[in-house]
């Protein structure tokens, strides 16, 4: 038995519907909380704060980590503020770092060391025979951080807020299946059995649906429903808003926020899992996240000793590696890192509030020619960019996927793009560019130029458009690099639109599977991003990946999903609405004090099981 379930696989049906999947200890996690709210500041300590009450009577058991000790703040750094508390809306990894695990959780969970699912805050869901309902179970005796029931009501809520077309965000495009007869967007409908039981009727079948549903981190509806109905959502769980109103599900609860500071998380009082012995989690009384400009501050701090754990720079690693003995932590090599790095133009053909277009019109012209897209693709020596910017620890990207999710990676299946000027010079001279004294220039005599938009925290990033930047100029192409704060740049994503071209990098979807990346494949998606939020698809391949996507999500069949899944690749590495650039070496540091520390390449890294961790002796600090 493992982290207190067991897989029923296919084995159990209830009422006449199929697989039940869940867990088997609920009995005995009642039978131990019991215990450990009277025992818990014995044998490992005292919590800071405490406790309160009991454990609920189905507490998730923890079995397979090391019984720590209370006590302790486990600080990280964070590049950038976030940009509030609502985990329905979030999407930038400045809030969800902060948010998704260590605030909110979620029904149906992902363990990142086994990469494996398992139950979250659902006990169990149970999917019918014909795939076409899904029914969860929640885990009897929850409570929010504020001690009030987590009911099947709160769940249904949150879901009916994320599926509303009013609520900006990009969870909508996993639950979305096609359209009704008006045209609308069509989502499963949900309903309440009990008060710990609510069921989703699906239109059409998704293989994967309880982790779209592990996707919808919940919040109270108590809480939050009358600013839902007054219109005022989107302003909820703001940073203003006050600390005692930011109620959670997770280990902690946000105690205190300062801009360009730190965000403060305490323990969460009536937190659900407990570890073998029956002593409630978390192990930690704090955590905090100390906000940095720009990941070389973070990297500083992390040398300095002022933080516990770290994302290892290509570049910084054999820096790092060299002080690790003495400076007492150790580096944690994880091979291809699943996040990965692109160059993308806006093909978007839409218009501001004024009537402005999102993108001048000449330049949109190059940016929607594949035959533009690819040149650039053949131009960027993306072998330079490992050696130089990644210090050697990397390699090319030629998929949308890393290469270190090797359940799905297409190996062989994509095309690629060596470094080749001649290549590029070729396919630009077909689309009609000619070069005039060492500057491009399109058929109507304009010159090749635009800006390229990364986020200024991240110095790697800079650096890779500085080689970029260069690579181009040897065609004749002038390209401005402009860094900007990393909300803002969101902000341009996602709101204004108003940007040429943008280096970014995409975190693995959890689990890393292709029906966790509705949200950027599916043409009507918001994380569409060189084209979001489309009404009908805009071309024929993005028409294609639409249907390949309800295919790959409607078979059961591993190969079958694996056959639609590799066409989905295969015509993104030919349409390169994303062009794919590098892959690094992934690699954690992370202090030899802390217990339970199982890192991982997906998000985030070094502290995915935050309420596990301990610190095995009282920091010096």
């Amino acid at each position: 038995m493992r982290s207190g379930f067991r897989w029923m696989l296919s084995a159990t049906l209830v009422a006449g519907l199929g697989a039940t999947i869940g867990c088997s200890g609920s009995k005995d996690g009642g039978e131990k909380a019991g215990a450990a709210g009277q025992a818990a500041t014995t044998s490992i300590g005292t919590p800071k704060p405490a406790f309160e009450g009991e454990a609920p009577k189905g507490a998730f058991v923890h079995d397979d980590i090391d019984v720590g000790k209370y006590g302790g703040t486990f600080v990280v750094g964070a590049a950038g503020n976030p940009k509030g508390f609502n985990p329905l809306i979030a999407n930038e990894t400045s809030t969800t770092d902060i948010l998704f695990g260590p605030v909110f959780q979620s029904c149906w969970d992902y363990n990142r060391h086994e990469q494996e699912e398992e139950p979250g805050l659902c006990e169990k869901y149970v999917r019918s025979e014909d795939g076409l309902s899904y029914t969860f179970t929640l885990r009897e005796g929850l409570r929010w951080s504020d001690g009030t029931p987590m009911t099947a009501d709160d769940f249904i809520f949150s879901y009916n807020v994320v599926i509303d077309d009013n609520i900006p965000n990009s969870l909508k495009s996993l639950f979305r299946q096609g359209d009704t007869a008006e045209g609308k967007a069509r989502y499963p409908a949900v309903s309440k059995v009990d008060d710990r039981t609510f069921k989703f009727q699906l239109h059409e079948k998704n293989v994967l649906f309880q982790a779209a549903v592990g996707s919808l981190y919940a919040i109270p509806k108590a809480k939050w429903q009358k600013a839902y109905e007054a219109g005022e959502f989107n302003k909820a769980m703001s940073l203003q808003t006050p600390t005692k109103d930011l109620v959670s599900s997770g280990p902690f609860v946000v105690d205190d926020f300062k801009t360009e500071e730190r965000v403060v998380l305490k323990r969460n009082p009536h937190y659900w899992k407990v570890d073998r012995d029956g002593n409630r989690l978390p192990y930690l009384n704090r955590v905090i996240f100390v906000i940095v400009p720009d990941f070389n501050t973070e990297m500083l701090k992390f040398r300095q000793g002022e933080t516990d754990a770290l994302e290892v720079r290509p570049e910084d690693y054999e820096a790092l590696k060299k002080k690790a003995d003495a400076d007492g932590y150790t580096i944690h090599d994880m091979g291809p890192a699943f996040n990965t790095n692109y160059l993308m133009f806006n093909m978007d053909d839409g218009s501001d509030s004024d009537g402005k277009p999102y993108v001048e019109p000449t330049r949109l012209k190059w940016f929607r020619d594949v035959a533009f897209r690819k040149a650039i693709s053949h131009a960027i020596d993306r072998e330079g960019i490992v050696r130089t910017v990644l210090s050697g620890r990397g390699e090319p990207l030629w998929a949308l996927t890393s290469p270190g999710n090797k359940k799905w990676y297409p190996a062989g299946k994509v095309i690629e793009y060596p470094y080749d000027l001649d290549a590029s010079r070729k396919l630009l001279a077909g689309a009609g560019f000619v070069e005039k004294d060492g500057a491009l220039h399109d058929g109507a005599g304009n010159p090749v130029e635009f800006t390229i938009i990364t986020n200024s925290e991240n110095s790697t990033r800079i650096a890779m458009l500085n080689v970029i930047k260069d690579d181009l100029k040897k065609l004749g192409i002038s390209a401005n690099i402009r860094p900007v704060p990393f909300n803002d740049l969101v902000t341009s994503l996602n709101d204004t639109r108003n940007f040429d071209a943008v280096l970014l990098g995409w975190g693995t979807g959890i689990p890393p599977d292709p029906a966790q990346s509705k949200n950027i494949l599916l043409s009507s998606g918001r994380s569409h991003a060189w084209h979001p939020n489309q009404a009908k698809p805009a071309t024929d391949w993005e028409a294609r990946i639409d249907e390949l996507v309800k295919l790959n999500t409607g078979a059961f069949d591993h190969a079958e999903r694996r056959k639609y899944s590799d066409e989905i690749y295969r015509i993104f590495s030919d349409k390169l609405p994303q062009i794919m650039l590098v892959v690094a070496a992934d690699a954690v540091a992370a202090r030899d004090n802390i217990g339970n520390l199982k890192p991982s390449p997906m998000r985030p890294k070094a502290y995915w099981n935050i309420e596990t961790l301990y610190f095995k002796t009282p920091k010096k600090r």
